[in-house]
C-alpha cells in the first residue's frame, strides 16, 4: 500500500479534512492534496509529525510493504490500548484544567453538572419500568418474586450505568477535551525545520532502549491498573454468564410460548433485547480480559439495538399485562377433593397440621364421644395429603409430585390465553375440619395449646443454652489469655533466675 493511499485513509479515519491536517502541520492545503495524490512527498519533520498525529510508526507510514490489513490490526483497540487511552484522557484533562482560567473552569464544571442532572433525570423512565416489572412479579410466589425482581433490577441498573457513563464521557470529550486539544494543536506550530541528518539522528535516538526508561514508572502503573481491572472484571463476568444463560432459557421459553398460543410478544422482544445487551457486555468484558481486539462500532450498534428492543418489549409487556385480570381467588374449574378418616379419642390426642391450611374448623357432634373425625378438603390435582398418627400425635402433611407441577403449569397457560391470572398459591391450601363432641374438642384444643407452649419453652431453653455456651467459650478464651500471660511471666522469671545462678557459679 503506497504512502499517498495510507495518508488519505488515516486522515479519513480521523474524520479530518485536508485543511485541518494542513493547519496542524503548518503547511498549505494544496501540499496535503499533493501528498495524497502522490505528486510530492513530505519532508522528514512532516513525516514525524504525521506519525504523532495518526499514532503510527514511521515504518508503518512509509513502508509500501505494510498492507491495509496490517495497518488495521495495529490500530485496532485492545484492552491495553483502552487502559492507556483512559490514562491519556486523564493526563489531557489535568493539562486542560491547568491551562484554563477560573472563569473557564467554572463554566466547564457548571456544564458538566447540568449534564449529570439531565442524565439523572433519565433514571425516571427506568424507575417507572422497574415499578411495572415489580407489579408483574408480585403476583408470583415470594421466592420467585425476589429472584425475578433482583435479576431485573441488576440488568436495569447496569444498563443505566453504562448509558450514563458513556454519554457523560462522550459529551465531555467532544465538548471540552477534543476542542481544547484541537485549539492547542492549531496554536502550537510545528518546530523549526532542521537538517535531515539531525532529524535522522533524533529518530535513531527515539528508538534506543534507554529512551524507554523515562516511561518505566508509567508502564508499571499502567500494568498494575490493567491487572486490577482484570480482577474486577472476572468477578463481574461470572454473574454475567449466569444471567446470560438464564436469559437464554427464558427467551427460549418465551419463543415456545408463541407457538402454544401465548401471544405475549412483548415478553419475547424484551427478553431477546436483554439477552443481546448482556451478551455484548459479556463479550466486551471477555475481550478486555483476553486483551483482544474490540470492534467498538459493531458492539455499540448491536448493544443499541438490544437496548431499543428491550425498551420496546418492556412497553409492550406493560401494555399486554395491563389487559390481564389479576384475581385473588381460586379458579372456578379447580376440583375440590375430600378425605375423611376416623381416629380413636384419647385424653392426650393433639393435631399438628404440617401444611399450608386455612382455619382449623371444629364441628360439634355429641354422638362422637369415643372417636374423632378428620376431614380435609384439598385440590388433589395440585397437592397430595398424607396423615399419620403416632403416640397420640396426629400429623397432617402435604407434598407435591411432578404431575402436580405440570397441572399447575397447564392451568396457568390456559388462564394466560384467556387474559386471567389467579392466586395459584391457594391451590396448595387445605381446609381441615375436626368433628367430635364438645368435650373432646376442648381436650384437643388444650392439648394443642400445651404442645405450642412446650415448643416455646423448648425454644427459650435452647436459646438459653446457646447463650451459656457462648459465654463459657468467652470465659475460656479469657482464661487462655491469662494462662499465656502467666507462662510468659514464669519464663521471664526463670530466665532471670538462670542468669543469677550462672553468675554465682
Amino acid at each position: 500500500m503506497k504512502f499517498c493511499e495510507k495518508l488519505q485513509k488515516l486522515r479519513k479515519e480521523k474524520n479530518m479534512s485536508q485543511e485541518q491536517l494542513a493547519d496542524l502541520l503548518d503547511v498549505s492545503r494544496q501540499s496535503v492534496s499533493k501528498w495524497e495524490s502522490g505528486t510530492t512527498y513530505p519532508e522528514m519533520d512532516k513525516l514525524l509529525s504525521l506519525c504523532k498525529i495518526f499514532d503510527v510508526t514511521l515504518d508503518d507510514l512509509t513502508n509500501d510493504e505494510v498492507t491495509d490489513k496490517d495497518l488495521k490490526e495495529k490500530t485496532k483497540s485492545n484492552f491495553s490500548n483502552f487502559v492507556y487511552a483512559i490514562i491519556d484522557m486523564i493526563n489531557k484533562s489535568v493539562e486542560m484544567f491547568k491551562n484554563m482560567n477560573k472563569k473557564e473552569i467554572v463554566k466547564c464544571i457548571t456544564e458538566l453538572f447540568i449534564l449529570a442532572i439531565i442524565l439523572l433525570l433519565f433514571k425516571i423512565p427506568f424507575s417507572y419500568i422497574d415499578s411495572l416489572a415489580r407489579d408483574i412479579f408480585i403476583n408470583f410466589s415470594d421466592k420467585t418474586f425476589y429472584t425475578l425482581n433482583s435479576i431485573w433490577l441488576f440488568l436495569s441498573n447496569i444498563i443505566y450505568l453504562i448509558l450514563f457513563v458513556t454519554v457523560f464521557i462522550y459529551v465531555y470529550k467532544i465538548r471540552f477535551l477534543d476542542k481544547y486539544n484541537y485549539e492547542q494543536s492549531v496554536v502550537k506550530k510545528v518546530e523549526e525545520k532542521e537538517t535531515e541528518e539531525v532529524i535522522t539522528e533524533k529518530v535513531v535516538e527515539e528508538h534506543k532502549p534507554k529512551e524507554r526508561h523515562s516511561f518505566i514508572l508509567f508502564d508499571f502503573l499502567g500494568s498494575l491498573f490493567n491487572i486490577f481491572i482484570k480482577i474486577c472484571l472476572i468477578f463481574l463476568v461470572i454473574p454475567l454468564i449466569i444471567t446470560f444463560v438464564f436469559l437464554v432459557i427464558c427467551t427460549t421459553i418465551a419463543l415456545i410460548a408463541q407457538f402454544i398460543g401465548l401471544h405475549y410478544i412483548g415478553v419475547f422482544i424484551a427478553l431477546l433485547g436483554a439477552t443481546v445487551s448482556v451478551c455484548i457486555i459479556m463479550e466486551l468484558f471477555i475481550r478486555f480480559l483476553l486483551s483482544s481486539n474490540i470492534p467498538f462500532k459493531r458492539m455499540f450498534l448491536v448493544f443499541l439495538i438490544g437496548l431499543i428492543s428491550f425498551g420496546i418489549g418492556s412497553g409492550l409487556t406493560a401494555y399486554e399485562f395491563s389487559k390481564v385480570d389479576f384475581i385473588d381467588d381460586i379458579p372456578d374449574y379447580a376440583k375440590l377433593n375430600n378425605i375423611t378418616e376416623n381416629y380413636p379419642m384419647s385424653n392426650d390426642l393433639y393435631i399438628i397440621p404440617n401444611l399450608y391450611y386455612g382455619d382449623l374448623i371444629y364441628v360439634v357432634d355429641e354422638t362422637k364421644t369415643e372417636e374423632v373425625e378428620l376431614s380435609v378438603d384439598y385440590y388433589s390435582d395440585y397437592i397430595k395429603i398424607e396423615t399419620n398418627i403416632n403416640n397420640n400425635e396426629l400429623t397432617i402433611g402435604s407434598y407435591h409430585i411432578w404431575d402436580d407441577t405440570l397441572n399447575i403449569l397447564d392451568i396457568v397457560i390456559n388462564d394466560l390465553k384467556n387474559k386471567k391470572i389467579y392466586n395459584y398459591d391457594l391451590l396448595s391450601r387445605a381446609d381441615i375440619t375436626i368433628t367430635t363432641s364438645s368435650a373432646n374438642i376442648e381436650i384437643i384444643k388444650n392439648n394443642i395449646d400445651a404442645y405450642h407452649k412446650q415448643l416455646e419453652e423448648q425454644a427459650e431453653e435452647y436459646n438459653y443454652y446457646i447463650n451459656e455456651i457462648d459465654r463459657l467459650y468467652s470465659e475460656l478464651d479469657a482464661k487462655d489469655n491469662q494462662i499465656y500471660d502467666l507462662e510468659e511471666q514464669l519464663a521471664e522469671l526463670q530466665e532471670k533466675l538462670d542468669n543469677i545462678y550462672s553468675v554465682m557459679e
